[in-house]
């Protein structure tokens, strides 16, 4: 090497499996040399890690742009640059659009948006609806398939009623469809005809509709809790018959008999099921669901089981999930909560809430590098191009101070709502800076990234170039 482009020096590089001290050479966006910097040729660009923490580039693979169709709550830009603000250099975006990106030529249109707009890599998902798009949706570059197997109490936006698949012989299709391409079917699972008839039942026909009265409701399990599970139940014996390997989200809302049937899924039936794990859930008290309504994220029914499926292997990745809406879309959720939507964020505040549990004790950074980095690189197909700091892996890197405080509050998120989950919470870790492929995006909280400079990054069964 005659030049490179970039230095990263003085920083301790943290892989899954342990840390060591070493300087990292990038040249192209890709790593080209690890060890000590003064026999690297002189570099464009030089970042000062000395007393920081070089992580992988961090991964959000729950990600709600809000476009097309939906851009006065988010879109691309705000969306990846909250991310990039948030130490993220790799994003994957949900399919609750409209239109929804269930069709070759939708997914194109949303895709020639992305590319124009996002400040970090991105993935898409397809929208798994039609069983004969699915091979096209994966030949177009879909990171995997999304599924809605549910539908809100009272068909309110995000749960695009068209897109609910509650139909088990359509639900079928699609696992075989899905099967059939080797991505895995992603799914939010439900029985939403029990929970709307618990839901009205108790509450919405006596006329208890209150944001403290929604909390009730979910405290009982009637949204997002029981009905979750058992429309995982089922979920898990068609993907086992269809041979699809199944992704099961939003795992922090379910009530504990759901970490069960994955454990038994995985280490008994030998099922390859993955979960994602909002171990926000975790970190989310009553008193902080009170203070902020219905800009909230419901806690967990379990912490403890939250936590321990860290150490059991039910748990793959862990996020916090990003689904931001406008003030005026949220307000009225003090009065009748029911019928608006929960305005949840979590691109910009996550990593600094796990550096947090990173600080505390509760777990290390290499299980952050695992879960947001290396084992979603691993499940989506893009290992060892990303997840990873190796010798011609994207040079992506998440660069920490464990030390830095912040309190986390509306007026510094660059979410269009303005608004985050976690206002007033103080926490210990800041990302300082966001790289990708060798470009920094963010330094010090400053996005320098331009809309379009995010990259696409294909699945596994593309047949695009």
């Amino acid at each position: 090497m005659n030049s490179i482009d970039l230095i990263v020096r003085g920083g301790t590089i943290y892989a899954a499996d342990g840390h060591y001290r070493a300087d990292i050479a990038v040249k192209d966006g890709r790593i080209v040399a690890i060890g000590h910097a003064e026999l690297f040729p002189r570099a464009r660009t030089e970042v000062d890690a000395t007393g920081l923490c070089v992580l992988p580039g961090l991964w959000h693979t729950h990600c709600h742009f809000r476009e097309p169709g939906h851009t006065d709550k988010e879109d691309f830009t705000s969306g990846t640059r909250a991310a990039a603000a948030g130490g993220i250099t790799f994003c994957i975006d949900m399919t609750n659009n409209t239109p929804h990106p269930s069709t070759l030529e939708d997914f194109q249109m949303k895709l020639g948006i992305a590319r124009e707009k996002a400040c970090v890599d991105f993935g898409l998902y397809g929208a798994g609806l039609y069983p004969d798009q699915i091979g096209k949706l994966a030949g177009a570059g879909a990171i995997g398939i999304k599924v809605f197997n549910t539908r809100h109490i009272k068909e309110v936006y995000p749960y695009i009623s068209e897109l609910g698949v509650l139909n088990h012989g359509l639900l079928y299709e699609i696992y075989e469809a899905v099967a059939d391409t080797g991505l895995i079917c992603s799914v939010h699972h439900d029985d939403p005809d029990w929970c709307r008839r618990m839901t009205f039942r108790e509450y919405i026909n006596v006329g208890k509709t209150e944001n403290r009265h929604y909390m009730e409701a979910y405290e009982k399990g009637y949204m997002y809790g029981h009905g979750m599970v058992a429309g995982l139940a089922a979920s898990l014996y068609y993907a086992d018959l269809a041979g699809v390997s199944l992704y099961v989200l939003h795992l922090g809302v379910m009530p504990p008999g759901a970490y069960e049937m994955i454990r038994h899924a995985k280490d008994e039936l030998g099922q390859e099921v993955y979960a994602e794990l909002e171990i926000s859930t975790a970190l989310m008290t009553r008193k902080q669901a009170e203070k902020v309504g219905p800009c909230t994220y419901v806690w967990a029914y379990s912490p403890e089981t939250a936590w321990d499926s860290l150490e059991s292997g039910v748990t793959d990745v862990i996020v916090g999930e990003h689904a931001p809406h406008t003030v005026a879309d949220m307000e009225p959720g003090w009065k009748d909560n029911f019928s608006v939507p929960l305005g949840i964020t979590g691109a910009q505040e996550f990593i600094p809430l796990m550096l947090t549990q990173v600080n505390n004790g509760t777990l290390r950074l290499e299980d952050l590098v695992w879960y947001c980095s290396e084992s979603p690189a691993r499940i989506f197909g893009v290992y060892p191009r990303k997840g990873t700091i190796s010798i011609d892996a994207d040079a992506d890197f998440t660069i920490v101070d464990m030390n830095r405080r912040k309190v986390l509050t509306g007026a510094d998120m660059y979410t269009k709502s303005r608004t985050t989950s976690w206002e007033g919470m103080e926490v210990t870790g800041m990302p300082v800076y966001t790289i990708v492929r060798g470009e920094v995006v963010m330094r010090d909280g400053q996005i320098l990234a331009q809309p379009g400079f995010g990259r696409f990054l294909p699945g596994k069964a593309a047949s695009i170039a």
